[in-house]
C-alpha cells in the first residue's frame, strides 16, 4: 500500500516519464524504418561520397526516354544510372589529373551533338551557327537550370574524353609484346590425340558433397558474388470472354447481319424493323454505327486476305459472309465490289501547291484557283505526250522553286500507297498505263503521268462489322471471385494443385532480380517485382495483382540475399566442375599405357588428329575449346607423347606430329601497335569497372522505379 501511495503522489511525474519512453520507442522505430529520413527520399543513391539527387536523376530519365523512343522507364533509369556511376567514379581521377575544359570546348561538343538535328541545319543541310545561337539564347533564358545541367554534362564528357586520351597515350606495345602476339597467332602444331570424355562415367557414380561445394566457393569467392534474387510462381486469371459471352456475341452478330424486327425507335417513337448489313442501303454508315473498327474504303487484294477471310474470294457481290472469328474480333462482311487492280504503279508528278496547302511554304502566295488553272495549263501544254511531259518535268525540276517535279517510282497499293494522299492514289489506280492527268490532294494539284503498271490482280471492296470479344460484367465478377478464393486458399495450400483445380497454369519465374521488369507471359510488371523484394517479404507470401490481361496471383518460393552464394545456390555451377575433377582423377589413375593406340583401345575410343592449331585459337575440331591440351602440345617436341591431361571435356593424351614455327621477322612493330591499340581500347572499360569495384555504391533505384 505504501508503494501505491507513493506512485499516486508522483503520478504526473511518472506519466511524463512513461510518455517520453513511449515516444522514444516510437521515434526510434520510425528512424529505423526511415520514416523521418525525408532527405533520403530525395536521393536515388550514393557513389562513394557523391550523392545522386532523385530530382536530377528523374529529369535525366525523362530526357533519355524522349531521346530513345520506345524504351521503358526502367530501361531509361538503368541507362542514366550507369552513366551517373561512371561519371562519379571518374570525377575524382579526373580532378587528380588536373584536367580542365574551356567554354569553347564545351560549346564545340554541344555543336557536334546538335549538328545532325534538322532544326539546326540550313536549307542546304549544313549546320547553322545562327540557329544554334538562337536556340542557346532561348533555352538559357527559359530554362536556365536545365541549360546549366546540359553544360555541366557536356563539360563532364569533354573532361572524360581528354582523360581517356591521356590514359590511352600511356599504353604502349613493346617489341617483345609484338613478338609474343605474332607467335601466339602464327606458330602451329599438329598432333594426334585420345579423348576419354567425362560423360563416359555416369554422374550418379560420382558424389559431390555440400562441404566440397562450400570449400570451392570459399577458394573462388569473387566468382560467386550474386545480386539479391527471388523465385516466384504466378497464375493468371485471364480477362477473357466466357463461352456464354462468345455465344451472346455470336447472336448479336447474327442480328446485325440479318436485321432486327420490332425495334423501338427513340426518335420516331415507333416500333419498326432495323435493317442489317445484308439489307442496308448505306453500308459505310452501318459499319461506322455498329462496328468497333471503322469503315475502310480501300480495296483488299484477294491475295492479301487472311485465312479467316479466305471465303470472301468466292462470295458474290452484294452477298454477306459470317459471323466468323478473326483474331480478337467476331466479324460479318459484305462484298460491295469486285474488280481487278494493278498493285504496283510506276509514276511521276508535277505538284502545284497553293497557299494553305499541306507543306506549302509560308511565302506561298498562289491561290487555290490559280494553282488549278496553272495545273490545267501545264496539262494542256503536255497533252498525252511522254516527250513533252519529260521536257516540262525537267524544266520544273531545275528552274522553278515553288513547283515540285518528282519521280515517285513504284507505288504499291498493298504497301506504300497508304502513305500517299487519297486523291493521289485514287488517280493512280483508276487510270491506265500512259495516262497523264490532273488530280487534287491536300498538297495541291498534281499533274501525274502513269509510266508503267504491274499485271492486274483481283481485289475486293468490303464492308465489315467487327466486334471485339470481351468478357461480360458477370464474367468479370466471377473471375474476380475465383481470384480471391484462389489467393486465400494459396496462402496455406498447395499452389500447383490449386492451379489445376481452378484450371489455370502455374508459371515459375526463377532468378528474378530487383530491377527486372519483364515477367514471362505477362510482360512488364514492376509492381510484382517490387512486391517480391519488399522488406519483410517471406517465402510463402501470396499476393493478388490487377494487370491489363487479368488478375495475377503470385507466390514467393525462394529468397536469395545479395552476397556470396550459398552451397545450394551455387550447386548447379560448382557440382559439374567438382564432379569432372573427380572423374579426371578416376580416368587418369586407370591409364597405365604410354602410347595412344593402347590407351584408345583400353578406353573404347579412337585416335584422332588435330592440325594447324594455334595458341591464340585453342580449339580442337569436334571437341571445342581445350587451352590446357593445346598449351601442352606447344611444350612438347615433335614425336613426343604427353602424359594424361585433364581437359575441359575429358582426359586427353596427345602425340605431337608436326611443329610449324613462323619465320622470325626483322621487327614486330606492326604486331606491337595492334597489341597497344587493343589494350588501349580495353583500358577505358577496365578502369571504370575497377573503380566501381573499389567504390562503395548504394543503389536505391528499385525503390522508385
Amino acid at each position: 500500500m505504501a508503494v501505491l501511495g507513493k506512485i499516486r503522489s508522483q503520478g504526473l511525474f511518472l506519466i511524463i516519464i512513461i510518455a517520453l519512453a513511449l515516444f522514444a520507442f516510437i521515434i526510434g522505430d520510425l528512424i529505423r524504418q526511415g520514416s523521418f529520413s525525408s532527405g533520403n527520399e530525395n536521393v536515388i543513391g550514393y557513389v562513394g561520397d557523391t550523392e545522386l539527387s532523385r530530382q536530377e536523376f528523374s529529369n535525366s530519365v525523362e530526357a533519355t526516354m524522349n531521346q530513345r523512343q520506345g524504351i521503358s522507364t526502367v530501361q531509361a533509369a538503368n541507362i542514366v544510372w550507369n552513366q551517373k556511376v561512371r561519371d562519379a567514379v571518374l570525377a575524382e581521377q579526373i580532378d587528380a589529373a588536373g584536367i580542365e575544359v574551356t567554354d569553347e570546348q564545351v560549346r564545340n561538343y554541344l555543336k557536334a551533338a546538335y549538328s545532325r538535328a534538322p532544326q539546326f541545319q540550313d536549307e542546304n543541310g549544313q549546320f547553322s551557327e545562327t540557329k544554334f545561337a538562337q536556340f542557346v539564347n532561348q533555352v538559357s533564358q527559359s530554362n536556365p537550370a536545365g541549360w546549366q545541367q546540359d553544360l555541366d554534362n557536356a563539360a563532364s564528357q569533354v573532361r572524360q574524353a581528354q582523360f581517356f586520351a591521356l590514359l590511352k597515350s600511356g599504353v604502349i606495345g613493346t617489341n617483345a609484346d609484338g613478338a609474343l602476339a605474332y607467335r601466339m597467332e602464327n606458330d602451329k602444331r599438329d598432333f594426334q590425340f585420345v579423348n576419354i570424355p567425362y560423360s563416359s562415367i555416369p554422374d550418379s557414380t560420382v558424389e559431390v558433397t555440400k562441404s566440397e561445394i562450400k570449400s570451392y566457393i570459399k577458394d573462388h569467392e569473387s566468382q560467386f558474388k550474386a545480386e539479391a534474387e527471388r523465385d516466384i510462381t504466378y497464375v493468371l486469371f485471364e480477362d477473357k470472354a466466357s463461352n456464354e459471352d462468345v455465344a451472346a456475341l455470336n447472336d448479336e452478330m447474327v442480328a446485325l447481319l440479318n436485321g432486327k424486327q420490332n425495334q423501338y425507335n427513340e426518335q420516331t417513337k415507333e416500333t419498326e424493323d432495323a435493317p442489317g448489313l445484308k439489307t442496308t442501303d448505306n453500308s459505310k454508315a452501318f459499319v461506322n454505327a455498329n462496328s468497333d473498327l471503322p469503315y475502310n474504303d480501300r480495296y483488299v487484294l484477294v491475295s492479301n486476305l487472311n485465312a479467316a477471310q479466305a471465303r470472301l474470294a468466292q462470295t458474290e457481290t452484294g452477298e454477306v459472309y459470317g459471323p466468323y472469328k478473326d483474331g480478337e474480333y467476331s466479324k460479318i462482311t459484305k462484298v460491295l465490289e469486285k474488280r481487278t487492280i494493278s498493285d504496283s504503279v510506276k509514276n511521276r508528278h508535277i505538284l502545284v501547291p497553293y497557299s494553305g496547302a499541306t507543306r506549302a511554304g509560308s511565302d506561298m502566295n498562289r491561290t487555290k484557283n490559280e494553282a488549278k488553272k496553272l495545273a490545267d495549263s501545264i496539262l494542256g501544254t503536255i497533252g498525252q505526250s511522254k516527250d513533252k511531259y519529260d521536257t516540262r518535268f525537267a524544266y520544273y525540276e531545275e528552274n522553278v522553286d515553288d513547283i515540285l517535279a518528282q519521280d515517285i517510282g513504284w507505288t504499291v497499293y498493298s504497301g506504300n500507297a497508304a502513305n500517299f494522299a487519297p486523291g493521289y492514289t485514287k488517280f493512280l489506280y483508276a487510270n491506265n498505263e500512259g495516262t497523264v492527268g490532273v488530280t487534287e490532294s491536300d498538297f495541291g494539284y498534281h499533274v501525274i503521268r502513269i509510266d508503267e503498271t504491274s499485271a492486274p490482280v483481283e481485289a475486293l471492296k468490303l464492308a465489315t462489322v467487327a466486334k471485339k470479344s470481351i468478357p461480360s460484367k458477370a464474367t468479370n465478377k466471377q473471375n474476380y471471385t475465383n481470384t480471391q478464393k484462389f489467393q486465400q486458399a494459396a496462402e496455406d495450400g498447395d499452389f500447383d494443385e490449386l492451379a489445376k483445380e481452378y484450371n489455370v497454369t502455374p508459371r515459375p519465374v526463377l532468378n528474378l532480380k530487383e530491377l527486372d521488369e519483364n515477367l514471362p507471359g505477362i510482360g512488364r510488371n514492376r509492381a510484382i517485382v517490387q512486391w517480391a523484394f519488399k522488406d519483410g517479404r517471406e517465402v510463402g507470401d501470396v499476393e493478388r495483382f490487377e494487370t491489363t490481361q487479368g488478375y495475377v496471383v503470385a507466390k514467393v518460393n525462394k529468397i536469395s540475399k545479395a552476397g556470396v552464394m550459398t552451397p545450394e545456390e551455387a550447386s548447379a555451377k560448382v557440382t559439374p566442375i567438382l564432379r569432372n575433377k573427380k572423374k579426371a582423377d578416376i580416368i587418369i589413375n586407370k591409364i597405365k599405357a604410354t602410347d595412344l593406340n593402347s590407351v584408345a583401345t583400353n578406353n573404347n575410343v579412337t585416335v584422332q588428329t588435330a592440325n594447324g592449331i594455334s595458341r591464340q585459337s585453342p580449339v580442337i575440331a569436334g571437341v571445342g575449346q581445350e587451352p590446357r591440351v593445346v598449351g601442352t602440345a606447344f611444350g612438347l617436341k615433335e614425336g613426343a607423347t604427353s602424359k594424361a591431361i585433364a581437359g575441359e571435356k575429358g582426359v586427353f593424351m596427345i602425340k605431337v606430329t608436326g611443329v610449324e614455327n613462323a619465320p622470325e621477322l626483322e621487327n614486330y612493330t606492326n604486331d606491337a601497335r595492334i597489341v597497344a591499340q587493343r589494350t588501349a581500347n580495353q583500358s577505358t572499360s577496365a578502369l571504370v569497372e575497377a573503380l566501381k569495384k573499389a567504390t562503395d555504391i548504394e543503389d536505391k533505384r528499385a525503390v522508385f522505379y
